[in-house]
């Protein structure tokens, strides 16, 4: 009858054309979860095979639920501790949810059940009246997305102490020493602007400012004459709402997960710049350009930013070190990646590359090379000219035999090989000198146990010559 009477209800609202979001325990015996989850495929796909438009809709949720937070601070609403949903919603094509289940994170303190009670409510208004701003080009059917809901209670933010460190707005009005402050640690204050009080404090070096609400980012902050580390990560920045003024102080930037679409013009006023991370910003499009006036800058992340192809001018970045581009849609890479002669460290994971282009062979002083979780088959015989690579990660590809050429790498300490297909021992490995780690586990050439296959003795073998062997 109960049920009955709920469908009933419903269909009134559908036919008077009242959007009303439902929300259910997803243990709730009423909700048909398999039909739902039937008429509302997913709009993300796999973590491994992810897409611009996943990474977009990644944004569009982290923002999303982070606006409800502030919703329920005007709202006056905070549980007595920390609580973490699991929730599945399902939205219309136009972005208002119908539907939202959710449960407890495991082990996770559940709220009284008057405060669960407010807290639907509040739910259901913030829903019903702020649909997911998604656009006609992004979504043209029905949809669902799962993700965590976070929401803190009073004592979750644990403010950051120590000698020259303040944590809190109050601390940092209320100081009467402000020459001796090293450390502004601001993040997670639910700040919308860059508070003026900062500016007192003419001998901080380092800006913690992550985990805000920030849309724009003051030159005047970067005028500060000792600032050397700034992180912005997770605020709402664009590339035009992003200023630097000029200066020889700052080293390192984090603009990670943000609103980029490009790197900001006014980087290139960093003159002594060494890091800055990207990450998790929509690049599709990324230009250098502001970047290759910085002749310090050795460490470049690009990591899932929805790259499917680096730009041709990358080689100008003489300087950089490291870079990481994991977690991208790169189905080949630009020989002027090659022209990188100082790269130190490269993370090319995570991609759908089937080769490795043999022009990375010119990178004399590379050390460290992360390519697991692609497509390779075979390294490029001229590798053998990387003779100071220390460690080399293939797991996750698509080798068959163990390229020959790792037995011309002299320095090689660490090499990954699990996860392959490999049919026969690689026994490339016994002239490898200098290896002490090896990880073979997960291929076909042997069972369950190593130890017990026609391979044992080049196991034993390998352990012998110092080696440690994973398998």
């Amino acid at each position: 009858m109960k049920r009955s009477l709920l469908l009933f209800v419903f269909g009134l609202m559908a036919l008077s054309g009242v959007a009303q979001v439902t929300i259910r325990p997803m243990t709730d015996s009423l909700v048909n979860y398999k039909t739902l989850r039937k008429n509302y495929p997913p709009a993300v796909g796999p973590r491994e095979q992810a897409t611009l438009r996943d990474l977009t809709f990644q944004k569009l949720t982290e923002d999303y639920w982070s606006d409800f937070r502030r919703f329920l601070k005007k709202r006056n609403f905070r549980p007595d501790s920390s609580i973490i949903w699991n929730t599945e919603v399902f939205f219309k094509a136009d972005g208002h949810a119908d539907w939202l289940l959710y449960q407890y994170q495991r082990n996770n303190k559940r709220l009284a059940p008057e405060k669960e009670e407010t807290l639907i409510a509040l739910l259901t208004e913030y829903l019903n009246q702020h649909p997911l701003p998604v656009s006609s080009t992004l979504v043209w059917s029905p949809f669902r997305l799962g993700s965590g809901l976070f929401i803190l209670g009073p004592a979750s933010r644990t403010t950051p102490k120590g000698p020259g460190v303040i944590g809190t707005l109050a601390a940092a009005s209320q100081t009467t020493r402000p020459d001796t402050v090293k450390t502004i640690a601001f993040s997670g204050l639910e700040l919308e602007q860059v508070p003026e009080v900062i500016y007192r404090f003419t001998n901080v070096e380092e800006i913690n400012l992550g985990h805000n609400y920030l849309t724009a980012l003051p030159a005047r902050l970067t005028a500060l004459p000792k600032l050397k580390r700034l992180n912005l990560m997770s605020n709402r920045l664009q590339e035009d709402s992003v200023f630097f003024t000029r200066n020889k102080v700052v080293k390192s930037i984090n603009l990670q997960r943000n609103s980029l679409t490009d790197v900001p013009a006014s980087v290139r006023q960093n003159r002594r710049l060494e890091s800055l991370w990207l990450g998790n910003n929509d690049l599709a499009n990324l230009t250098i350009k502001p970047l290759r006036s910085l002749h310090r800058l050795n460490d470049v992340n690009l990591y899932n930013v929805g790259l499917s192809q680096l730009p041709k001018d990358i080689g100008r970045l003489k300087h950089v070190k490291v870079m990481d581009l994991y977690y991208n849609k790169f189905t080949e890479l630009p020989r002027q990646l090659g022209r990188m002669k100082r790269l130190e460290q490269l993370a090319i994971a995570h991609n759908n590359l089937k080769e490795i282009p043999a022009s990375l062979a010119k990178l004399r002083r590379l050390q460290v090379l992360f390519a697991h979780h692609n497509h390779i088959s075979q390294l490029p015989t001229k590798f053998q000219r990387l003779q100071h690579l220390h460690v080399l990660d293939l797991g996750y590809n698509e080798l068959i035999v163990a390229p020959n050429v790792l037995g011309a790498l002299p320095e090689l300490e660490e090499l990954s090989l699990n996860n392959n297909s490999l049919q026969e021992f690689p026994s490339v490995l016994l002239s490898i000198k200098n290896l002490k780690r090896v990880y073979m586990g997960s291929n076909p050439l042997w069972g369950r146990e190593a130890m017990t296959s026609p391979y044992a003795s080049q196991i034993k073998q390998l352990e012998a010559n110092n080696t440690q062997v994973t398998y």
